[in-house]
């Protein structure tokens, strides 16, 4: 069971006018759970802050100064805040509760997506972005992992004016502990400079963003934060259409010009991003084999190979000289500094790898495991070869576990449905537990009550509490909790 902000379990505790019904992840800044406001019976999102990001006045006044401007955004591609509270010493914050996954998240599961799915979530981060730039603030954080898919397949920036929290003053500091929100695989230039930053920087984020999204992994990699950090400052990223000969070269030159190095020579908002976003998407319903906007792209364009950035002269010698200090830190052993350098590498750093056999389906399933999200990989355990049926149907439920996550809701039915029908009493568990978890996330929230409090009852003592499998059930719960409260409620009016 988790554990809530002040260590006592998270079920049903109270923050406010919010019940905190079950943790959902926990990041540098907070700790997020899926909360019940009561007053209005709609599910939320609650933050709870860091106590040490809050330790001084000077912290607590920038967390609400910061949290309460970016309450005032309201535009349907940012995640709305809520309210900023504070109960018995913990600090939180309560926003939209956003269902579905994030576009890392997307990306891992699906690989670059379509064009038009390409387009559609660059349009509306575009859009947040500028409705941010509009009233004065600067997200400072935009990554994959901030922009949330909803279950009808809309883009919403997260996170909006809490990064300034996390990062202290403006100038950033790769040996601080905790800086993850400024995250060196999407930083600016002058954000890695420790400069003031503009809504520029927030765009050059985008387009690092883009180009991931667009290509499957992001353009600058490396083992340390340090070295992801250089290259932003210094190296040129592989053209886009070098590397993806089918994209449009419109839309490469769109993404190059957000990444230029220079604020100047980017776009200089968000909206002339979204024009030409916009000029894009007509110019290919019009004509679906067009391969160039009607507009001057060369203005687009950055120079991109034709000199070498490596031995470019625009950084000036002192702020070489300030990153050999840092790296010579970083050798000379700072690590209570960098721990968070030291965490086990981030599977987007390092180039996808062929599956590799191994020599036995333990092994086989040993690999899976650490590779979490794959899968072929589970697939792999499945078809093995002398296979040994613990491990297959072990790797089944991971692979419906995974399924589910991933909104393959018939691939998963198939897996539940095959372990529901054996005789194992963990492994029918684990199938009527799924199956339970697909009728609520289809809408059948009556049956999906049902299948838990009848065929699912007797079995619960065989599916393990901390499995994510038995977080899914908890939310197939609350989702059956809050669709009978909407039912009564239409029935007393």
């Amino acid at each position: 069971m988790n554990e809530g902000p002040d260590g006592k379990t998270s079920e049903n505790r109270v923050l406010g006018e919010f019940r905190i019904l079950r943790r959902l992840g926990k990041g540098g800044m907070a700790e997020v759970f899926l909360a019940e406001q009561t007053s209005l019976h709609r599910r939320v999102a609650v933050k709870v802050l860091r106590t040490e990001l809050l330790s001084n006045e000077t912290n607590l006044q920038r967390f609400e100064q910061e949290a309460k401007a970016a309450g005032g955004l309201n535009h349907p591609n940012i995640v709305q805040i809520y309210t900023v509270g504070e109960h018995n010493g913990t600090h939180y914050i309560a926003q939209e509760y956003v269902d579905g996954m994030n576009l890392r998240e997307f990306l891992n599961r699906k690989g670059p997506p379509r064009l038009a799915v390409a387009l559609r979530i660059m349009k509306q981060v575009a859009a947040a972005l500028q409705a941010a730039a509009e009233a004065g603030i600067v997200h400072r954080d935009i990554k994959p992992e901030n922009i949330l898919i909803n279950r009808k397949g809309e883009a919403k920036v997260a996170d909006f004016g809490l990064a300034q929290l996390s990062l202290g003053e403006e100038r950033v500091n790769l040996t601080q502990v905790g800086t993850t929100m400024g995250t060196p695989l999407y930083m600016s230039p002058e954000q890695v400079q420790g400069k003031q930053l503009d809504h520029r920087s927030d765009i050059y984020s985008f387009g690092v963003t883009c180009y991931h999204m667009l290509l499957g992994r992001p353009p600058f990699q490396g083992e340390t934060a340090l070295s992801v950090a250089v290259q932003h400052l210094n190296d040129t990223p592989v053209p886009l259409q070098e590397a993806r000969s089918d994209l449009l070269p419109a839309l490469c030159a769109i993404v190059h010009k957000m990444m230029a190095k220079w604020p100047q020579q980017r776009y200089a908002d968000a909206s002339s991003i979204l024009q030409d976003l916009k000029r894009l998407s007509q110019s290919i319903e019009k004509n679906p084999q067009t391969d160039a906007l009607d507009i001057a792209v060369g203005e687009l364009e950055p120079a991109t190979s034709t000199v070498s950035a490596k031995t470019s002269s625009r950084w000036s010698p002192g702020l070489l000289w300030a990153v050999f200090l840092i790296a010579c830190l970083v050798v000379g052993g700072s690590f209570a500094a960098i721990g968070w350098w030291l965490r086990p590498q981030n599977p987007l750093q390092t180039p996808a790898a062929t599956l590799p056999p191994q020599t036995t389906i333990e092994e086989q399933f040993d690999l899976a495991q650490i590779l979490g999200d794959d899968e072929d990989a589970w697939q792999a355990v499945i078809d093995y070869s002398p296979g040994n049926l613990r491990y297959q149907r072990l790797a089944k439920v991971q692979l419906g576990v995974l399924y589910l996550r991933t909104l393959q809701y018939d691939d998963a039915k198939t897996i539940f449905d095959e372990l529901a029908a054996l005789g194992d009493d963990e492994l029918k568990a684990k199938g009527w537990a799924g199956i339970a978890v697909l009728a609520a996330l289809q809408g059948d929230h009556e049956q999906s009550r049902q299948l838990i409090e009848t065929r699912f009852s007797t079995m619960r003592a065989h599916l393990d509490p901390e499995s994510e499998l038995a977080a899914f059930l908890s939310e197939a719960d609350d989702q059956n909790y809050f669709g009978r409260q909407r039912r009564n409620r239409k029935k007393s009016q």
